[in-house]
């Protein structure tokens, strides 16, 4: 096992039965670990007695398996692991081993021998702890190895994304897009040169759409807007934790290092960077490497930055209320 193959690191500020089982995870291959790597866990071992235990027990292993004389341990010492394994597997306590040599071994023997069998039992039911965590997470499936910290919010952003698509009548279509991630309200402008031009403004209740061609407005507007379910923090997290999204790993998209989740509804990969923030959307492709993004522009935004006026549901003066054109398949 090397430091790829483990999950991401989840947010280590707050101790838990899930977090302290990623983090043990990491301590068994400390060697291999990157100096960041090393520099978050230590934060996360001085706040978690569990897990400074174990860390205190994986390095005073180590010490001591370094400091043993190289020898070769007689036969005995193989008995005593595999009962030591077999303790284990079964539920029981570990024994001491049994001597099963007639004559008396000088002292020193004796002790090493002793020293041995108790570093490997130690390892053994370390590797096999480990071993299970790993089987319950395959088990589980590969997206249970990514979640979103707690700590993450979309609060306080605005998503803007323009994107343009083919309409039945072989004109292209243009839809420019502004969503707040806090409370889901949309701003969806759905236009066709010198054909349509339609804007709808939506809150929690209410989807105002309207005409800027002709002057029309219409309430109850809603099949203007966008459906885009995993734009919603809290509908991510719920799907991430079940057969909705698959987690594929990372990959780099823009000179950025980026997780890729699969939507198994629709095939489409959302890209999200290391702070978990969404950066675009992959069209569905046979790879994720294949994938055509969706978006043409896609930033997020602070909402500071974007117009109080972009969330206007008051009907303008000169709008008479009617019905909204057909919208293009």
């Amino acid at each position: 096992m090397n430091s790829t193959d483990l999950p991401p690191l989840p947010s280590l500020k707050v101790p838990g039965p899930g977090v302290c089982d990623v983090v043990q995870l990491y301590l068994a291959v400390w060697n291999d670990l990157s100096e960041l790597q090393k520099q978050r866990l230590t934060g996360h071992i001085e706040i978690c007695p569990d897990c400074a235990a174990e860390y205190r027990l994986m390095k005073r292993t180590s010490r001591q398996v370094a400091g043993l004389a190289t020898t070769a341990p007689s036969p005995h010492v193989d008995q005593a692991v595999l009962a030591a394994i077999a303790a284990r597997s079964r539920g029981g306590k570990i024994t001491a081993p049994v001597r099963l040599a007639r004559s008396r071994p000088r002292r020193t023997t004796r002790r090493l021998v002793t020293e041995i069998v108790a570093l490997a039992a130690v390892f053994m039911l370390a590797l096999l702890g480990i071993s299970q965590l790993l089987t319950q997470t395959i088990g589980a499936g590969i997206q249970q190895a990514f979640a979103m910290p707690a700590s993450v919010s979309w609060n306080g952003y605005v998503l803007y994304h323009t994107q343009t698509e083919m309409a039945s009548n072989g004109k292209q279509m243009q839809i420019t897009s502004y969503r707040d991630l806090g409370n889901g309200n949309q701003h969806v402008e759905t236009t066709i040169d010198g054909q349509m031009d339609v804007v709808v403004v939506t809150d929690k209740n209410e989807a105002l759409g309207m005409d800027m061609m002709h002057n029309v407005a219409q309430w109850d507007a809603q099949q203007w807007t966008l459906n885009e379910p995993l734009f919603n923090l809290t509908t991510l997290r719920q799907a991430l934790a079940s057969p909705k999204v698959t987690y594929l790993g990372t990959s780099t998209y823009n000179g950025q290092t980026v997780f890729q989740l699969r939507n198994n509804a629709d095939g489409t990969v959302m890209l999200l960077n290391k702070s978990y923030v969404p950066v675009n959307v992959l069209e569905k492709a046979t790879t994720p490497a294949a994938g055509k993004p969706m978006y043409d522009t896609f930033l997020v935004l602070p909402a500071s930055r974007v117009p109080a006026d972009t969330w206007d549901m008051t009907v303008p003066k000169n709008f008479k209320m009617g019905k909204l054109p057909t919208m293009p398949a």
